[in-house]
């Protein structure tokens, strides 16, 4: 038999914390929680802000109260205990996640170059862990001090679709993750991506200013919308490749959700290997689409100097 119990904890947000998402302040105070844990718990309204159900993507303020409600299982004497080891990591896991480059690595930040297939955070469609979990064994939270704030959990800065590869900037601390997001937020980022394409563009070089909107359904979307958020994506054809595709380069001025893929579509020339978004041609070997975070360029969050981090795609990309 199991016995269980509630135990219930209200936790309120310092300054440090102003601006973090929901998730990751969860994550950080009960770091034995994984993230697919926590999203379940969130969506059920079993961890609350201010009282109110929210969605893991919300923002912190100072003095916001979090509530987090837990069932604590207590087994039976006799019950056996599974063991938790690398030989039950290695089977959520799978192959993914081994041997990931590190690009840059100082004391603020880490650079990693994100395979294709790898989350960046836990979805319905993963059941193999996500790089969150993989931050979490390599650079575990600090133990919580009583009398101090609540310790930071590595996390990234920006987003990489499952598909997408390249480079990715993770904030080892809260001053790096502040200072990173002030510089997205406000266009001191350049941000470089490489994609094959179906079709070969007309024109050399072109810029799709279009706004853009989430369309919720069974798997959301990106869709022009003129009342959307505004998406700007400059792009410029490389070379031509066989099968009647093309090599670009492609810079992002925003960074919508999808942004790349429903604005290459917008202008018939789909991500190859994206049917979600009219792509009719295979990707890579796997099939997977052909998009990959080529470099980024943007200052360091102490220094202040510039700091340029990249890395070669996949020989599909036929760079």
């Amino acid at each position: 038999m199991i016995m269980s119990e509630i135990e219930e904890t209200r936790i309120t947000v310092m300054k440090d914390w102003t601006g973090s998402r929901l998730d990751r302040f969860v994550k950080a105070v009960r770091p034995a929680l994984s993230f697919p844990v926590i999203q379940t718990l969130i969506r059920k309204g079993k961890i609350r802000l201010n009282g109110e159900k929210a969605p893991g993507r919300a923002r912190l303020k100072d003095g916001d109260i979090v509530e987090i409600r837990l069932r604590k299982e207590r087994p039976a004497e006799d019950l056996p205990q599974v063991p938790i080891g690398e030989k039950r990591i290695a089977a959520r896991f799978g192959d993914i996640g081994k041997g990931i480059p590190v690009l840059f690595e100082d004391d603020d930040l880490l650079a990693i170059d994100k395979p294709a297939g790898l989350p960046v955070q836990p979805g319905n469609r993963s059941e193999l862990g996500s790089l969150l979990d993989l931050l979490c064994r390599y650079l575990p939270p600090a133990e919580q001090d009583p009398d101090g704030p609540q310790p930071f959990a590595a996390s990234p800065v920006h987003r990489l679709d499952i598909e997408t590869s390249g480079v990715l900037i993770i904030a080892k601390t809260r001053r790096a993750a502040r200072e990173m997001s002030r510089a997205l937020a406000e266009g001191e980022a350049r941000k470089t991506y490489l994609a094959v394409v179906d079709g070969i563009p007309t024109s050399r070089s072109g810029t799709i200013d279009m706004p853009l909107t989430i369309e919720k359904g069974e798997s959301s979307r990106a869709v022009p919308d003129r009342a959307g958020q505004p998406a700007v994506t400059h792009f410029s054809v490389i070379r031509k490749l066989p099968g009647g595709r093309a090599l670009l380069e492609i810079r992002i001025e925003t960074g919508r959700t999808h942004q790349i893929r429903a604005h290459m579509q917008s202008v018939g020339h789909p991500v190859s290997g994206d049917p979600v978004y009219g792509s009719d041609r295979g990707g890579d070997r796997q099939g997977r689409m052909l998009l990959h975070a080529w470099k980024i360029s943007l200052p360091h969050p102490v220094t202040g100097d510039t700091i340029e981090i990249m890395t070669l795609p996949p020989p599909e990309f036929g760079l």
